[in-house]
């Protein structure tokens, strides 16, 4: 049996309450550095975190719990359709608003890690979050990413759409991240790329190979 993303479904979310007391805490390197990538992505998972400060999960978990109880930042609990079920915690740049669904907030959080592992080999990458839209036609949240090409340097700009289980892709996007390859392979448009959940979530795979050559 291949194996699922646990980001593929969201089911339920939880707005976690900071404890009644503020917490002090040194406002060192890791901290400042924390703070930076999420206000550029203003939603990453701790795995992201932990890639984008070159240190261990555990450490990253560490550090962003210290700072949520100084309510640097804020935090959500997301329970997922998976095998097995499974939650996670998605850390939360303090002026964002919270995600309205745990299946946004899935797609918050894939985006965050596609953001973790290209700004940490592109570190001038700009990254800006497009929000989701109510209407008559429903978009959701993409990423636009903007990095620099040639010698002379001149910006380009790729759209990212991460389409959670049973959304419908948006065509305007240049890269796709869907939950697993399978998806990825039966739904990328032609002339697109794509990446998966798993392939993000995966650090032996290298940077050059994280998204694929243009679908046929």
């Amino acid at each position: 049996m291949s194996r699922d993303s646990a980001f593929a479904l969201g089911t339920a979310v939880k707005h976690l309450k900071y404890p009644a007391d503020i917490k002090n805490i040194e406002y060192n390197n890791r901290v400042y550095d924390a703070l930076k990538f999420l206000k550029e992505a203003e939603y990453l998972p701790v795995s992201s975190i932990g890639i984008l400060l070159g240190r261990s999960r555990g450490i990253a978990q560490k550090l962003t719990v210290n700072m949520w109880k100084a309510r640097l930042v804020k935090c959500i609990e997301v329970a997922t359709y998976s095998t097995p079920s499974m939650t996670f915690k998605l850390w939360i740049n303090s002026d964002s608003e919270l995600p309205r669904n745990a299946n946004e907030a899935c797609r918050l959080a894939v985006l965050g890690a596609f953001y973790g592992r290209i700004k940490k080999e592109q570190p001038d990458l700009e990254w800006n979050l497009i929000k989701s839209r109510r209407g008559k036609i429903k978009k959701y949240a993409c990423s636009e990413m903007v990095y620099l090409v040639g010698e002379k340097k001149e910006k380009n700009s790729l759209l990212i759409d991460a389409p959670r289980r049973g959304e419908k892709p948006n065509l305007e996007a240049d890269i796709f991240i869907f939950p697993t390859l399978q998806e990825a392979k039966m739904f990328t448009p032609k002339g697109k790329r794509f990446t998966t959940d798993i392939i993000l979530m995966n650090k032996n795979i290298s940077y050059s190979n994280l998204v694929s050559d243009p679908v046929e």
